[in-house]
Formats: C-alpha cells, structure tokens, sequence
C-alpha cells in the first residue's frame, strides 16, 4: 500500500502542494486530474523525491520517509520501489530500446549484463516492441518510444509505476497504442498512479479518481462518481471544458 500524508511544496512563494494526503491499495489503478499548474506533476514527483517535498510523510510497503529528516539510504530505497513513466519519454538518444531498458538494471540493481538483456528483451516483448530492440529512439515513433519508457519502468519490478501525463506529447493517432499497453498493465495487477486528461481511460481502468486544483484535492471517488456525477463546481467545469475540447479536436 501507497499512503501520503499532508505533503507540502513550494517553489520560492508559489506553494504547489498544499498538504496532500491519501491511500492507494496494492494493485489499484489511481488517477489524477486537473487542470495544468494544479501540482499534479509535482506531486507525482514529490513520491520519488526527484522533487524533494517541504513536509510531509510517504510511505510505501514496509518503508516510511519523512520530508525533512529522509536520509540518502531511505531515498535510494524509495526510488527502487517506484518508477517513472515521463511526459517526454527522457530515452538516452544514444541508446537502443534493448539498452534504455538494460540501464537501470545494470547500473542501480547490479544485475549481471546477459540476464539484464534478457529481461529487457521479455519486457519490450510485452510492450509489443519486440521487433524493435536495437531501434535508436529516432527510429521510433513517439508511441513506441513511450512503449519502451513503459518497459523500462515494468523492467525494474517497482511496487507503483508513476505515469505523468504519458500521452500528452504524443499525436492523437498514437495515443491509443500507449493507452491499450497502459491497460494490459493494470490488468496485470501492477499499483499505478497516472496523471492524465485521457478521462476515457480514467473511466474505464481507474479504480479511484482524484481531481486536483490550485495544489489541494477538491474532489474524489470511484470513477461513476467524479466523472458522471461530480459535487463540486470547478469538477464539473473542468470535466465540460475538456468534453468540449475533445469533440472541437473530432471536428
């Protein structure tokens, strides 16, 4: 289990978070949205500590780590049991998908080169790149390239993927081959936490539904709940404005 407690982080005046807290089962999908500037990229951040939190408790499984008081140890092990998806993919452009996948687990787990390629290459095999293991990121389209950063994350074995707006960089036809690999991982029961505006795929996959605004949660629940039935007035007028951006994009 994933739990938060009243998180806090600013960036000189401008407080992003403002004391986020809640819990996420093993094997839950958690989705977060809002709209830009809301902290929900930071806060995703903030669980890994590639953004270190003012205040603030993060536990994970067996491990607890304090803003404030985490020493270098506690956020190494932190880091092992999360891993991040990237808006912008953040491939090595000098690096073959086989070898982005094999690099963290040679570098961080120490794992002997010839078992590392072959758990990368079962893990692209998974993302259906398995004809694709000595392509060059610019030989790949945005899709497959955000399907390899999906591969290396599943490659490390982490307690919770972070996937932060995974699909937003990417043009709309390839969207959908990110977001069936995103699927086929929730059902194998691997605990995500996604931020995203793909609200389709919050209703279909998430088993929580969290909406964020000005750094704080203003509302929560399943997804019948917060997507067809929001309480709050800035939920609904979020939820129409990107209905409305959505059919003018179909036009």
């Amino acid at each position: 289990m994933i739990e938060l407690n009243n998180i806090y982080k600013s960036f000189d005046k401008n407080e992003v978070l403002k004391g986020i807290g809640f819990q996420v089962k093993k094997g839950e999908v958690y989705v977060i949205i809002g709209p830009s500037g809301s902290g929900k990229s930071t806060l995703l951040r903030c669980i890994n500590f590639l953004e270190k939190p003012d205040r603030g408790r993060i536990h994970i499984g067996d491990l607890t780590v304090e803003a404030g008081r985490a020493n270098r140890k506690q956020v190494s092990e932190l880091r092992r049991k999360t891993a991040m998806v990237f808006q912008h993919y953040n491939l090595f452009r000098n690096k073959t998908a086989m070898e982005n996948v094999m690099e963290g687990l040679v570098t961080a787990q120490k794992i002997d080169k010839k078992e590392a390629r072959k758990h990368s290459a079962a893990y692209l095999e998974r993302v259906g790149l398995g004809d694709r293991l000595d392509y060059y990121p610019c030989q790949l389209s945005g899709g497959q390239q955000q399907r390899v950063g999906i591969a290396r994350a599943l490659a490390l074995k982490p307690d919770v993927i972070l996937f932060d707006e995974p699909t937003s960089a990417l043009d709309p036809e390839l969207v959908g081959e990110v977001l069936d690999v995103m699927k086929s991982v929730a059902q194998d029961g691997m605990t995500m936490i996604v931020v995203t505006h793909e609200i389709d795929f919050a209703r279909d996959v998430a088993n929580h539904v969290v909406f964020m605004d000005g750094g704080v949660i203003v509302e929560e629940g399943a997804p019948s709940e917060v997507l067809e039935h929001p309480r709050e007035v800035r939920t609904k007028q979020f939820l129409n404005r990107v209905t409305h951006n959505r059919l003018k994009m179909a036009q």
